[in-house]
């Protein structure tokens, strides 16, 4: 075997060495060359196509913690219902409205702030979804188009959005044993963008992730609403 490559590599040498098939000999390496990058690049967009795909969150019930500079809410979601506290009080949203829970009865809450409770998990899987990302601090990295972030925020997809393709927010997932129990958002831009007065770290903590039967019982209180 190894005399057959040597011959090989003895007639190849030889090639070069002709003027005349030197500049063809040079062509269809440059083109293998190419062929081999080209494979290269495929298999790597698809490792990290599958990578993505892993990122993604698979629970519909979970616990979490909002904590930033400027407040902390924890609560239990489940399919996009809410349980939550905050400031002491205790709140229910049924994904239309937000009720204060009060003696086993619920009473409306007009024009609540639910604002930091739209960034779901969902929300940020739609942010990074065919990102790449980057290893920091044993966290996924993503750099995210302050654009993307607004349209998905604020549901405002007719807005002049030109400016913000100057901006970036960062998004960290933190994974242990391929299950993601939590997110952090470096909002700096985006509130200086709105100019906002917030340090814009968002911590999103995410913990027993099973489903639970918390909207049934709220659901059956609906009735009685003030």
């Amino acid at each position: 075997m190894f005399k057959k490559i040597k011959e090989y590599y003895q007639k190849f040498k030889e090639m070069r060495a002709d003027s005349k098939l030197k500049p063809i000999i040079s062509l269809v390496l440059w083109f293998i060359f190419i062929f081999i990058a080209i494979l290269f690049v495929k298999g790597f967009s698809l490792d990290n196509n599958a990578n993505l795909e892993n990122d993604r969150n698979n629970f519909t019930s979970y616990k979490f913690t909002y904590t930033n500079n400027n407040l902390k809410i924890f609560g239990e979601s489940y399919d996009g219902k809410l349980e939550f506290f905050f400031e002491g009080n205790r709140y229910y949203y049924d994904e239309q409205n937000v009720y204060l829970v009060n003696n086993q009865s619920l009473e409306v809450i007009d024009n609540f702030d639910l604002n930091v409770l739209k960034i779901t998990p969902d929300l940020i899987d739609s942010l990074i979804s065919n990102l790449n990302y980057s290893i920091y601090n044993n966290a996924l990295e993503y750099i995210v188009p302050l654009s993307r972030f607004l349209n998905l925020y604020e549901y405002d997809v007719e807005a002049d959005l030109s400016l913000a393709n100057n901006y970036n927010i960062m998004v960290y997932v933190y994974k242990k044993e391929n299950d993601i129990y939590m997110y952090k958002l470096d909002l700096s831009n985006y509130y200086q963008f709105r100019g906002l007065n917030n340090m814009g770290i968002l911590t999103i903590d995410i913990y027993d992730v099973e489903k639970g039967d918390f909207p049934k019982y709220y659901d059956s209180l609906i009735g009685g609403v003030k």
